[in-house]
């Protein structure tokens, strides 16, 4: 007979969840209606002096609490101006959807910190890894920085957040359509609307990014910035690849793909 304490818990910690998420979806709302989806300079002309601040954070193995924020600052070559990590504990829930509320906060003060100690290698844009408009809520982790940073900002995904109205957007698809470098698919949903774009970064590697606007900052630049900071990877990726890029691929079986504590959303 199952202990009465023990299912009393269980409720409670239900609703514990569902105020949690109920609160945070109405913070997520507040940053939705803030997002700008729109150009407030000219990249073109920014490219030559351009500084990139690129922001995320890692877990320890086997551990869902204890991680790593990474923030580091590059100029147009890749080369670092700025870098700095630091410990964290990620002691929110982790509710699918809602990613920024674990992670966010811990982004936002390294960007802050840097401000304050070195103002002059502030970047231009920031990116990250993770998604912007491409959100079950079009307000996913890298929407939250560009607003409450005040920051143009573009997310940068490994994987594509599978959303209800990208279901028709398949692996065979993504595979006919970009066959080189520079290639682009707009991610769109049935009805037109325009959620982010899978881009091809590079000639060997053959799986494509996810690019969305969190804030601040067009589609259009997005994609041309994600571009032309990546051929500086592919170079290194050619003449200089590391020990990783030079084992196996291995293989795993469909459906089978190896998540992190963090969800493998790429929210």
């Amino acid at each position: 007979m199952e202990d009465n304490t023990s299912r009393s818990d269980n409720a409670s910690d239900l609703n514990d969840m569902e105020r949690t998420k109920a609160k945070w979806l109405t913070e997520q709302e507040f940053i939705k209606s803030k997002v700008v989806t729109l150009d407030d300079r000219d990249w073109d002309s920014r490219m030559e002096t351009i500084l990139v601040g690129g922001l995320d954070i890692s877990f320890i193995v086997g551990d869902d609490v204890n991680a790593c924020a990474c923030y580091v600052v590059v100029n147009k070559k890749l080369e670092v101006v700025y870098q700095k990590t630091k410990m964290v504990q990620m002691t929110a829930p982790y509710i699918p959807g809602f990613l920024a509320f674990r992670e966010a906060n811990f982004l936002c003060d390294l960007v802050q910190e840097q401000e304050l100690e070195n103002p002059e290698v502030s970047p231009d844009l920031l990116m990250l890894d993770g998604n912007g408009i491409l959100h079950p809520n079009r307000a996913g982790i890298a929407s939250h920085l560009g607003v409450l940073l005040g920051k143009p900002c573009i997310g940068v995904a490994k994987n594509l957040h599978k959303l209800p109205e990208l279901e028709h957007v398949t692996n065979e698809t993504l595979a006919k359509k970009l066959n080189k470098k520079g290639d682009i698919y707009m991610l769109s949903s049935v009805e037109g609307e325009i959620l982010g774009a899978a881009v091809r970064t590079g000639e060997t590697c053959v799986n494509p990014v996810f690019v969305s606007v969190g804030s601040g900052i067009s589609l259009d630049s997005a994609v041309k910035l994600t571009l032309t900071l990546s051929k500086y990877r592919e170079f290194l990726r050619v003449h200089y690849p590391t020990e990783r890029q030079l084992q196996p691929t291995k293989k795993h079986k469909e459906g089978g793909r190896k998540s992190t504590k963090r969800g493998s959303t790429n929210e």
